[in-house]
């Protein structure tokens, strides 16, 4: 009769034999092809057979399985955690591992480094770590605004051509006021194009400029960028 629709496996009639029962050919064959039946629709543990219906675990665990190497392979549980932890939360994604695409995003925060210091002569915007920078002390200079990936890591390499980014850089100013007169980017200068068309000559006095800076990548190593400067007092 084979396995009953529980996966019971019971012998045919006829069986179990007793002591001093003549084994007849009817008897036997009977017997082994209900077992050849039986074994048949059995999954064979060197991978021979395919299966024909829903496997129920019960609850159990499949273990020691390989890590997936083709579109309908089963994923281990450390296939997973490695390829979703290398997405990180979504407060502190890396914008170069997940990609967005159509949808609603709401009530995004952007990450601002406060210092309460003022900018030095060089000073460095490490864009994968903020999209806000701001420097609470009197400027008292003019100076350099490199923007660059992080230390390690150059814009060139964040971004892909045909993208732009988008930062923010609040310098407060005293009586006497500083810009950033040089803007580069990975160390190289470049030529922003300024909003209005008229050239950044200076800063403001006693207020906070604020500048919106925007850069197309459009080959390697290659941008165009888009500077703006706002007062605020």
């Amino acid at each position: 009769m084979s396995r009953n629709g529980s996966g019971t496996y019971s012998l045919p009639a006829g069986n179990p034999v007793v002591t001093g029962t003549t084994i007849s050919s009817t008897w036997a064959n009977s017997t082994l092809t209900d077992l050849a039946t039986a074994m048949t629709g059995s999954l064979a543990s060197d991978g021979q057979t395919t299966a024909t219906g829903n496997l129920n675990m019960g609850a159990n665990q499949i273990t020691n399985m390989a890590d997936p190497s083709t579109a309908q392979a089963a994923a281990t549980k450390n296939y997973v955690d490695t390829y979703v932890g290398a997405l990180g939360t979504m407060s502190t994604q890396n914008a170069t591992a997940v990609a967005i695409t159509g949808g609603v995003i709401s009530s995004i925060r952007e990450t601002a480094t406060v210092t309460a210091t003022a900018p030095s002569a060089t000073t460095n915007y490490d864009f994968s770590t903020q999209s806000v920078r701001v420097y609470t002390a009197n400027n008292t200079t003019n100076f350099t605004l490199n923007i660059r990936g992080s230390s390690s890591v150059s814009l060139d390499t964040l971004m892909a051509n045909g993208q732009t980014a988008t930062m923010v850089l609040m310098v407060t100013n005293g009586a006497t006021p500083y810009f950033p007169n040089v803007l580069q980017i990975d160390g190289t200068t470049v030529t922003p194009l300024i909003q209005g068309g008229i050239a950044i000559t200076a800063g403001n006095a006693s207020s906070v400029d604020v500048y919106s800076i925007v850069i197309l990548k459009t080959a390697s190593a290659t941008f165009t960028t888009f500077v703006s400067q706002t007062k605020f007092a």
